[in-house]
């Protein structure tokens, strides 16, 4: 993988950070609006629930706004596939500690060989560059 992918996936994952927290937030804002809940959610909550939780569905539901931005996709390490559920799931289990820990935990994207954060060894994934994975498809 190059150094190319894995500077990529930075502004990617900050456009979805901003459309997943986003429609959380809005949603939360809803609901003390509407009064089914009685006040914002704590900023513990957002940040180890709500937002991983989010972040799974999104994934799941093969959204993935900034990756597709960038031409990024993540697949299966070992298949080259897209991920199974539970794949996600370990992903999302992962990233719930990068989302806390910020920086710390996406410092091996940079300077791991294959630019895999934690949550991506957890998972047994990688992110790729769309294109790359389409002329490796050809040349089969």
């Amino acid at each position: 993988m190059e150094m190319k992918t894995a500077l990529l996936r930075i502004p990617a994952f900050i456009i979805d950070l901003v459309l997943v927290a986003g429609v959380i937030m809005l949603g939360n804002k809803i609901a003390v609006d509407a009064g089914l809940v009685t006040g914002f959610m704590p900023v513990e909550a957002l940040m180890l629930l709500a937002i991983p939780l989010g972040f799974f569905v999104y994934w799941l539901a093969g959204l993935h706004l900034g990756k597709r931005l960038f031409g990024l996709k993540v697949i299966d390490a070992n298949t080259g596939q897209p991920p199974s559920a539970f794949q996600w799931f370990r992903r999302c289990l992962l990233f719930s500690l990068a989302v806390s820990l910020n920086v710390l935990l996406f410092i091996p994207v940079l300077v791991s060989r294959e630019q895999k954060g934690f949550h991506d060894m957890i998972a047994g994934t990688r992110v790729d560059c769309a294109e790359e994975l389409a002329d490796k498809k050809n040349e089969s």
